[in-house]
């Protein structure tokens, strides 16, 4: 088995990032993708309390149908990311159904999330 001479077969990450930022036109949309991004965020943080306060419950109500404290629901509500198996406990807990649609394509598959956890 031989080594690999790991000094010439990768380069500096600092030396990647170097010539990606100096390509012509790579970073000319940055701020679009940065206001998108916080979009999207903003966008999810109102959604699970929307759809919680849609269902007439408060935090510490779905907090005790989960089995976290209301704190945990607090934290959930303003997260950007979790687990399908975590977003599935809260719409199980507000009584909502979820399906997540998946596209490749031309095909496009609607699929539950209870199918998917």
């Amino acid at each position: 088995m031989s080594k690999i001479d790991t000094e010439s077969a990768f380069a500096p990450v600092d030396d990647v990032m170097e010539t990606l930022e100096s390509l012509p036109g790579i970073d000319d949309d940055r701020d679009e993708r940065e206001a998108r991004q916080e979009q999207v965020e903003r966008q999810h943080k109102i959604g699970l309390a929307t759809i919680r306060q849609v269902a007439a419950l408060t935090q510490a109500e779905v907090a005790e149908k989960m089995g976290v404290r209301q704190t945990s629901v607090s934290r959930l509500e303003a997260r950007p990311d979790m687990l399908l198996s975590t977003l599935k406990a809260y719409f199980d807990a507000v009584g909502a159904e979820a399906s997540i649609t998946i596209r490749v394509g031309e095909t496009e598959q609607r699929v539950s999330l209870d199918e998917l956890v």
